[in-house]
Parts: structure tokens; sequence; C-alpha cells
């Protein structure tokens, strides 16, 4: 079931989505973390996927909430920072959130949005419900992160 922590207020969903099915599975497909998933099996995550914009400046993950979904960024630019320290710059194509998608933890970084963003909110059972049918992709799935982490401890100067 999906959380129940309140969203940022200056985040919100289209009462009726802008992008077809077709067009969320690409989007998706554009992602590491699902670039190997069949479209089949894709499209039941696109369906379930909410569609998040939001405007810059706003907050779309705010460090030490405990939540548990990830974002594909779609269209746009973040920031994930720890107050003021940039860790990474990301755009379409990339996550945010993923591992609080596997493990809910409190988030280790905020995310603010740096250009107009159009991100698809994908939640905790709608990711294991993947795994389980598609147990081939916990390896896709765990070496993404990994490179993230390292990528992340490289930018932050230090050793993977």
């Amino acid at each position: 079931m999906a959380d129940s922590a309140p969203a940022p207020t200056d985040l919100h969903s289209d009462p009726e989505p802008r992008l077809g099915l077709v067009e969320r599975v690409a989007a998706l497909h554009r992602v590491d973390l699902f670039a190997d998933v069949p479209g089949r099996v894709l499209a039941a995550v696109a369906d379930a996927a909410e569609e998040v914009r939001a405007e810059p400046g706003a907050l779309l993950i705010e460090a030490g909430a405990v939540e548990a979904h990830l974002y594909a960024v779609v269209e746009g630019r973040v920031r994930v920072h720890r107050g003021e320290r940039t860790l990474i710059e990301l755009g379409p194509g990339a996550t945010v959130g993923e591992l609080a998608a596997l493990v809910p933890q409190p988030r280790a970084a905020s995310v603010t949005v740096l250009e107009p963003l159009l991100a698809l909110r994908v939640d905790q059972p709608v990711l294991h419900d993947l795994l389980a049918a598609w147990p081939e992709l916990t390896d896709g799935v765990i070496a993404a992160l990994v490179g993230r982490l390292r990528g992340a401890a490289d930018h932050a100067g230090g050793t993977g």
C-alpha cells in the first residue's frame, strides 16, 4: 500500500494525465532502472504511475521524510542536495528516491526542482510487484543503484 505521508504542497498531480500510456512507457524505458523491462510489463508500471508536475523552487523530496516511492524525471531538471551543498543535478531519464522505494527510510537528501518538472511517481507496491514478476531485473536495479552511489561518492571526493 502507498505511504500516507502528505505530498509537499508545491507539487501537483494532473487530474487528467497529459501523457498517454505509450508516452509513459517510452519515458520509463529511458530510465536505467526500467530500461530492460519488456514493454508489456512496463505498461502496468506506467499505468499505475502518477504524473507529478512542479515549478522551479518546488521541493520534490525533503531530507528526513519517510516515503516509499521514487520519481522518474520525464522533463525538467532537479537538484539533489543536503542543505546548500549540491550533490548532483539530474534531468530526463534519471530517477530520485530509488532506495526509499525499495526500503522506506528517512530521505538522506532533499530534491528541489530547477526547471519545470514532469515526473512519474512510482510507489513501492508497484516496484515490488515488478521485481516479483521479473526477478532477473533485481540485478539491473542493484547495478543502477550501485552506479548511482559510486557516482555520488566520486562527486563527493570519496572512494567507492
